[in-house]
């Protein structure tokens, strides 16, 4: 088939597959980054977390330390930075804590984790930072983030930074500050209660004062490395979860277009065993084969009608169950040298009857079937049909011998008409000289003379009628000169029956004609046709001497008109059926043999073909075939009217 079209992968666009895979792509990258994504901002959530936390444990200690202080008694030298110095440096031991600060308004590292740090400014980055915290509207408790340099001693390493408003000593502990600076104690909750005892020196009040109306910021700085390293698993799942989606995705597809190219594979092996089967079926040469067991596993449509089985019926048989014995022994083919493909080849002829009876002259080739390893896989029997070659030689044979004899007829009627007609000519001579003398004189003086005068006319009858069979002889042997016109059948059919519906009333035959309406026309010699048909219809009655039926039929078959006649008379003996042709052969007395000869011949002459079957006491059918004349209608459609 043609289609083999190829293999199925190659019949699917390159685009196609370019854009399946830029979808699964585009699929494997969304979901890869969204759990980026994701992974991302849960760690950030839990440093920031972190990062608050720690910023409310540093005040919280600020604000428990001071309280205490307060309770036992601050020194005369204390300092609220120190304090805060102190925390930061305690909390800084926290694991992933980098850095703590407190920082003014102006940048300025107020107190730090890193002491060295303590009085200078932060760098542009981080002093924007908190500047946009110090005079936005965040309040404490609200918490910024970013990721920037680092402020330790590490240096500038990136590292996780949180921010928020640093309110060292609320006004609910230390209560309100009185119109005149000092403090009351109204409002000031259970805190500012716990401290009326407490007396305050102006020097820690100007400390308090001082620093409740600044604005600082606390600033803790976290490891990165724990965020980045989660981030880095997180990143190599995301890589190796794509790398299995990816490859589960091309297994896939894979697995689609293998299934695919399945399918296409079958459907192009039972497209395969169809066309194989159908190739078999018709080949006109019968095939039975026989599997390694000795059973029947195929059998076309030509060896069912050879040899009279059909294939449902043989298939998984043993030949000698279904098949004829000359079939059967042919297909017990004895392989002595198993790696030759064509060792213990047999051909041979037989004669079998077909499902019909009728005789076939069969021609049987029987081979083994040999597998690639060398073990017999069975016995393969070819038969072909060779009646028709047999008939075509017969035929063959017989025009060969009917040329030679023409040939010869040919020469011997030319060496006879010479002296027939010297015989001729002496035969007239003696009839003139007799009759010159009066018949009654003559046979008054000379009673002798009168025979030989009558033996004179005889000889001249005779003469003329070798001379008219010569002539026969050699019209059959030359080639005929036709004349061709356009005939219409029924014209000649009808003629010639006109002619010899006198002879058959005679004899009491029924002449029954049936034709076609609207028969095609033929190109014929009318005459000669005229002379075939009437040595037909005369040969017929001449065999039905005590009456009967003859019966004239004119139809067309394909591009063909064909003439059937058919009678009831005595028939013609099965072993004189082949000879029926041929010239000087005949069955009746008088016949001279060469009328059905010349008949053929002008048929054939014409194009056409006859037939002749007959069976004793039956009757007689003769079958003319001519071919008709195909009128080519002008148009779109061409068509062969008559035809």
């Amino acid at each position: 088939m043609r289609i083999m079209k190829g293999q199925r992968l190659a019949l699917v666009s390159p685009w196609v597959l370019a854009a399946a895979c830029a979808l699964l792509a585009l699929i494997i990258g969304v979901f890869a980054v969204n759990n980026y994504r994701r992974e991302k901002r849960l760690m950030t959530d839990v440093l920031l977390e972190r990062g608050a936390t720690i910023i409310r444990f540093v005040t919280s200690g600020a604000r428990t330390s001071f309280l205490d202080g307060v309770r036992e008694g601050l020194p005369p030298e204390w300092k609220w930075s120190d304090h805060m110095q102190e925390i930061l440096e305690h909390t800084a031991e926290h694991p992933g804590v980098h850095f703590l600060a407190i920082v003014d308004a102006s940048g300025k590292i107020l107190a730090s984790s890193t002491p060295e740090k303590v009085g200078t400014p932060v760098d542009d980055e981080t002093r924007t930072f908190l500047g946009s915290i110090v005079q936005g509207s965040y309040g404490p408790g609200r918490f910024r983030y970013r990721v920037g340099g680092s402020l330790s001693e590490s240096g500038n390493v990136p590292a996780f930074q949180v921010a928020t408003l640093f309110v060292p000593v609320g006004k609910r502990q230390l209560g309100q500050q009185g119109p005149g600076g000092g403090l009351h104690h109204g409002g000031e909750g259970m805190m500012g209660r716990m401290m009326r005892p407490t007396l305050f020196s102006s020097k820690y009040n100007d400390e308090l004062e001082r620093v409740s109306q600044q604005k600082y910021s606390i600033l803790v700085e976290l490891d990165l490395e724990e965020f980045n390293e989660a981030v880095r698993q997180q990143f190599l799942q995301i890589v190796i979860l794509s790398v299995i989606l990816l490859l589960v995705g091309i297994g896939g597809w894979l697995s689609l277009l293998t299934l695919e190219g399945l399918k296409g594979s079958q459907n192009r092996l039972s497209r395969i065993k169809a066309f194989r089967d159908t190739l078999i079926s018709s080949l006109p040469v019968g095939l039975i084969v026989t599997d390694s067991k000795g059973k029947i596993v195929l059998c076309n449509q030509f060896a069912e009608q050879v040899a009279s089985v059909v294939e449902n019926e043989v298939v998984g048989s043993a030949p000698e169950d279904v098949l004829a014995a000359e079939l059967v022994l042919a297909l017990n083919l004895d392989c002595a040298d198993q790696k030759k493909p064509t060792a213990g080849a047999v051909q041979k002829e037989i004669i079998l009857p077909d499902a019909q009876g009728v005789m076939r002259t069969l021609q049987l080739l029987s081979l083994p079937v040999v597998e690639s390893e060398g073990a017999s896989a069975g016995v393969m029997l070819l038969i072909q049909d060779l009646s028709q070659v047999k008939s075509l030689e017969e035929e063959l044979r017989r025009s060969e011998r009917l040329a030679a004899l023409g040939k010869m007829a040919a020469g011997v009627a030319h060496e006879l008409r010479n002296p027939l007609s010297s015989i001729k000519g002496l035969a007239l001579l003696l009839k003139s000289r007799f009759q010159e003398v009066a018949p009654a004189t003559l046979g008054r003086l000379c009673p002798a003379k009168n025979n030989d005068l009558e033996t004179a006319d005889i000889l001249v009858q005779e003469v003329e009628r070798l001379n008219r069979s010569i002539g026969e002889l050699l019209d059959y042997a030359r080639p005929q000169k036709l004349i061709k016109t356009d005939v219409h059948p029924e014209e000649v059919v009808r003629k010639a029956v006109s002619l010899i519906r006198m002879d058959a009333e005679s004899v009491g035959v029924r002449v029954e004609i049936q034709m076609e309406d609207d028969l095609p026309l033929v190109q014929a010699d009318q005459d000669k046709l005229n002379q075939v048909f009437l040595n037909l219809f005369l040969n017929s009655i001449q065999a039905m001497e005590h009456g009967g039926q003859l019966d004239i039929l004119a139809t067309t078959q394909g591009r063909n008109v064909l003439f059937t006649v058919k009678d009831t008379g005595c028939g013609v003996n099965k072993s004189d059926l082949p000879r029926v042709f041929d010239p000087y052969f005949t069955t009746k007395p008088e016949g001279t043999g060469l009328g059905l000869a010349m008949s053929v011949k002008i048929i054939e002459e014409h194009g056409g073909d006859m037939t002749f079957e007959s069976e004793p006491d039956v009757g007689t059918t003769v079958v003319v075939s001519l071919p008709c004349i195909c009128v080519v209608t002008p148009g779109p459609d061409i068509l062969l009217d008559g035809c």
